[in-house]
């Protein structure tokens, strides 16, 4: 409830600001914009209808390549559907930008399709992650989207037989009925019927001034020569391939998403279902790859260990339709009679979207740039922050003579707020050095129980000050890896410090190092009740942040955090699992010779 009334405070206080200039108005757009894609689920809806209604004034105001930056920055995060419905109402720059990216549950699509032009439902067609309801969706759509209703406008005879063809399908009929969305966002819908009802009125409206009415070949060879050519071709491509194609030609040739698979005892897959059988008969899930086909580490330390694995990465060879990249999961098979070990049962999948790391279209880890240009925006934001930094400390430590109390408390609150960004662009930078390799390793022992204790001990006085607890177990053996200290020390500190500042007031986050086979050991950090019952989609999920007040909480977001944490991990052959309750990190007690110094 607090969190609520505090959305709801922070969205009237914005809405307060006067915003005589164009900076000021420039900055309420992208104020009301990233508070409504926060939207908290019980919110008034009527601050959130102001709100829509003050975007749809100051919309005019802003300029195109400032809407389409914010737009793009929405790639790959879920938004409430009236925020979808207003944005995908703006010019097609900026529309595509966020239609081709955010996720929306698939009640919430089916609210949000007939509400969208017919350009916006084009992006949609692009995209292979919707749902099966919401492609059906789209392709009732689809005579309606390509017909072409301002032809009239035009001054073309129209032939009345391709009216008739073209006219709209009564595309209710063809959908299931509609649940009420499972993200509790469609409370604002009626927030944006005013603005679909307009965005209808104006495709409906006539225009100004009609040409006069002429002979298709007459236009021809007459002015807008290239405009009229492009719609006649349009309406004979679009009849021939409604005359040419099965209406069970999609179907038919959907290409396959998911298979079943079973290994031998040696791990080698011998039967596949679903899928082509040819590239997939002979792989195996007991020897990590030692290049870039193959399965990762994690399925074959589980093969060892006759343990469940799942969201294994499995990278196939060949132009078939098995080839790319798949998560598989796998259970041990024991005979029933004797309890021999069988080999394992298991699924494959497509990865999906935040699940690629070289997804070009979200930059790295969602961030929206390439990691060589994030390596140069790092760059030069060390140096004026190390300046900042150290001209405070300068202030807190009086160098330069006599200060008063109050003002070195303020530089040592801006230094240590300068510690903190400047930790955060280490981050990116070594998460572009290990999307581009770049980053050099060392392969020494390192003892982690000395390692994980020391980082316990650097957050657990921050947990006391906000009333919660971190305990630390190492146990008594001493456990140590092959690995680079530093790259150990930033995983470790990552993960134990940005789950234990989500700790609320009176919650304990225990953290136990313990081994659990001789060649491998396990980091266990429990979840906070913030991010207990959260999915491992949201929870990697690049742009995710915790509902509330988290002053310790990362500044680039947990789910960055965890996919740093996970890519350091693969450096050394470790895993990080996104298990019931808890965080596991698994590391390999000697790293493979393959992993050392390469950074990926």
């Amino acid at each position: 409830m607090e969190e609520r009334v505090r959305f709801d405070d922070m969205l009237a206080t914005v809405l307060a600001r006067p915003a005589e200039r164009p900076a000021d108005r420039v900055a309420q757009w992208r104020q009301l914009l990233d508070l409504l894609a926060q939207h908290r689920p019980g919110s008034d809806p009527g601050v959130a209808r102001r709100a829509l209604a003050r975007l749809q004034d100051l919309r005019r105001d802003v300029p195109v390549a400032i809407r389409r930056e914010t737009a793009s920055a929405f790639a790959g995060r879920a938004l409430p559907a009236p925020l979808v419905v207003f944005l995908s109402a703006d010019v097609p720059v900026v529309a595509s930008a966020m239609l081709g990216h955010v996720r929306l549950s698939e009640a919430d699509w089916l609210v949000v399709l007939p509400r969208l032009s017919p350009t916006g439902r084009g992006v949609l067609r692009h995209r292979r992650d919707l749902g099966i309801r919401v492609e059906q969706a789209l392709t009732a759509f689809g005579r309606t989207d390509l017909a072409l209703h301002g032809v009239s406008g035009v001054g073309v005879e129209a032939d009345p037989a391709t009216v008739e063809e073209a006219r709209p399908p009564v595309v209710e009929t063809s959908l299931a009925p509609i649940a009420e969305s499972e993200n509790e966002v469609v409370d604002l819908e009626e927030s944006v019927e005013p603005l679909a009802a307009e965005q209808e009125a104006s495709a409906a409206r006539e225009p100004e001034a009609a040409m006069p009415a002429v002979p298709i070949q007459a236009l021809e060879h007459g002015a807008g020569e290239g405009q009229i050519r492009a719609i006649i071709d349009r309406i004979a491509g679009f009849r021939q391939r409604r005359e040419d194609t099965p209406a069970t030609e999609p179907e038919a040739h959907r290409v396959p998403d998911s298979f079943r698979f079973e290994t031998g005892s040696d791990g080698v897959i011998r039967w596949v279902d679903g899928m082509p059988r040819g590239p997939l008969i002979g792989e195996t899930i007991a020897t990590a790859a030692s290049g870039p086909i193959g399965v990762d580490a994690q399925a074959p330390g589980a093969f060892r260990r006759r343990a469940t694995f799942r969201d294994a990465r499995l990278t196939v060879a060949g132009g078939s339709e098995a080839a790319g990249e798949w998560r598989i999961a796998g259970v041990p098979v024991f005979a029933p009679d004797t309890g021999r070990f069988q080999g394992y049962r298991g699924t494959a999948r497509r990865p999906r979207t935040e699940e690629r790391a070289e997804s070009a279209s979200l930059g790295l880890y969602g961030v929206g740039l390439e990691p060589d240009s994030l390596r140069q925006l790092v760059h030069e934001l060390r140096t004026p922050l190390n300046a900042i930094g150290g001209f405070a400390e300068m202030i807190r430590r009086q160098m330069r003579g006599p200060v008063s109390t109050a003002y070195r408390e303020r530089a040592q609150e801006i230094a240590e707020q300068a510690g903190r960004l400047l930790a955060a662009v280490d981050d990116l930078d070594v998460a572009a050095r290990l999307e581009t390799q770049r980053l050099d390793l060392q392969r020494v022992e390192v003892d982690l129980g000395a390692m994980v204790q020391l980082v316990c001990g650097n957050h657990a006085e921050s947990a006391r000050h906000r009333g919660a607890t971190l305990a630390c177990d190492i146990g008594r053996a001493p456990l140590s890896v092959q690995g680079d200290p530093a790259a150990l020390r930033r995983m470790i500190g990552r993960l134990v410090g940005g789950v234990a500042a989500l700790a609320g007031k009176g919650e304990a986050v225990r953290v136990d190092l313990r081994p659990v086979s001789e060649d491998a050991v396990m980091l266990r950090v429990d979840r906070p009740t913030r991010i207990a019952d959260l999915p491992e989609t949201t929870l990697l999920d690049p742009g995710f942040g915790p509902d509330g007040d988290a002053p310790d909480a990362p500044l680039l977001g947990l789910g960055f955090t965890l996919h740093l944490v996970r890519r350091l991990a693969a450096t050394v052959g470790g895993t990080l699992s996104i298990e019931p309750g808890c965080l596991v990190l698994r590391l390999p007690t000697e790293a493979s010779a393959e992993h050392a110094g390469t950074g990926g």
